[in-house]
């Protein structure tokens, strides 16, 4: 066998094979013997027809077409192996040449992993942000969990600032109704925010059956751009007002809740509070340290694959957070007037930096020998299957090999971002 390796640009390489018909032969066995078992060769049982039987059957070139489907991945690992190769997706091939009783030449070229320096990360100082829950914070958390005991009770009277108004509205711009801006059955609720300023005052003094017309102006950042900014002209009818009646603030309010009294719920409420906000500053350093372990370190070209797959990844976990919020993703991109590919080419700024982050860690973990054991991938894996044990699809997806690796990958980054963690100087953390 020989073979030739050409640096090409973005971290991508270029390998030209070349096999002599003598190499090509236990493939050229393989390819006939799996021919005959795919196709029956009249006088003789499925996979035990001779080669040459086979080959006046499928003829010399089907033969060597099939050899080269088992040769060319067999010949490119060995090859990787060989050299060295940290090797990443798989190769696109180019057939050169393949005739039967010839050297049979083909082209591999796949991306590899760009070279990484690192840099001093050991002097990375990181602010510690203060984390104190205020009495306003707390109050908010109750008086949201009063909301979700609320009551509610249609009243013949006119619209308080603490109902809920069950309206018809139409909206329009310059006598043209907007596209979406018809909605029967509309709920508003007097004491909460509205993405439109000025509406609920307009409907305050207003009882059921009432109509009324007026002209709002929509908030300058608002993402129709074609009426960020503009005077709207709104038709409402009330349908129905309702009463908001929500459980006073009392003991046995509490214990529906878990604790005893008011007082024990505050503390509660507090000491979960300040569990979150530890939590997001943890993560917050982390996406700090990050960051400025980049600043520090220096990359080659950073392989295209490397960005495109994360760019799909990214516009896949989009696509799922839109669905979860209950919205046809295609509907979504009509109204923010975009393609998908344009929505990915958004994400590639942000797809760069995970990559460039991925391949730091990666470094940092080879250079500091921190590994993940088999066990912790194990157990890992069993703990999504628990935390999915009601999705079989989900399940699949965790029990394969891509996913394995996956987890790996992200268990062998915990580790590093720990590492970073407590190898800082003491005046740095």
């Amino acid at each position: 066998m020989n073979f030739t390796t050409k640096q090409l640009p973005k971290s991508t390489i270029e390998i030209t094979v070349e096999l002599s018909p003598e190499e090509m032969q236990g493939d050229l066995q393989k390819a006939a013997l799996r021919l005959s078992q795919e196709t029956t060769v009249p006088g003789f049982r499925p996979g035990k027809a001779p080669y040459d039987e086979v080959m006046s059957r499928f003829g010399a070139a089907r033969i060597w077409e099939e050899a080269a489907q088992s040769a060319v991945p067999r010949i490119f690992t060995q090859i990787v192996k060989q050299d060295g190769l940290e090797t990443i997706g798989s190769p696109a091939i180019d057939v050169v040449k393949l005739a039967p009783d010839n050297p049979f030449v083909f082209k591999a070229t796949v991306a590899v992993l760009p070279r990484i320096t690192l840099g001093d990360y050991a002097t990375i100082k990181l602010e510690q942000k203060p984390m104190e829950i205020k009495d306003t914070q707390v109050d908010k958390v109750i008086g949201d969990l009063r909301k979700m005991q609320t009551k509610e009770a249609a009243v013949a009277r006119e619209i308080g600032r603490t109902d809920k108004a069950l309206v018809d509205m139409s909206m329009s711009l310059d006598s043209v109704p907007l596209e979406g801006g018809a909605t029967k059955d509309h709920a508003i609720y007097m004491d909460e925010e509205y993405y439109i300023p000025g509406l609920k005052e307009q409907l305050i003094g207003l009882k059921k059956g009432d109509a009324k017309e007026f002209q709002l102006q929509f908030p300058k950042e608002h993402y129709q751009k074609m009426i960020a900014g503009k005077d709207v002209d709104f038709k409402i009818t009330v349908k129905d007002v309702f009463e908001l009646q929500r459980p006073p603030l009392d003991d046995e309010f509490a214990k529906k809740l878990g604790p005893v009294d008011i007082a024990g719920l505050r503390v509660l409420i507090q000491k979960n509070l300040q569990a979150e906000a530890e939590q997001k500053e943890a993560e917050r350093q982390e996406i700090e340290l990050l960051e400025k372990v980049l600043e520090r370190t220096k990359f080659s070209d950073i392989p295209e694959l490397l960005v495109n797959e994360e760019t799909i990844k990214m516009l896949h976990e989009f696509e799922e957070n839109v669905a979860r919020q209950g919205m046809d993703f295609t509907e979504y991109l009509k109204k923010i007037g975009k393609t998908r590919d344009e929505l990915r080419l958004d994400f590639a700024p942000e797809a760069v930096k995970r990559v460039k982050v991925a391949l730091a860690a990666r470094q940092i973990a080879q250079e500091k020998n921190i590994t993940i054991d088999d066990s912790d991938v194990a157990a890992e894996v069993t703990r999504m299957l628990e935390l999915y044990k009601d999705q079989p699809g989900m399940q699949e997806q965790i029990k394969s090999e891509a996913a394995r690796e996956y987890l790996r990958g992200v268990l062998r980054n915990r580790k590093v971002i720990k590492w970073l963690r407590d190898n800082l100087e003491p005046s740095a953390k």
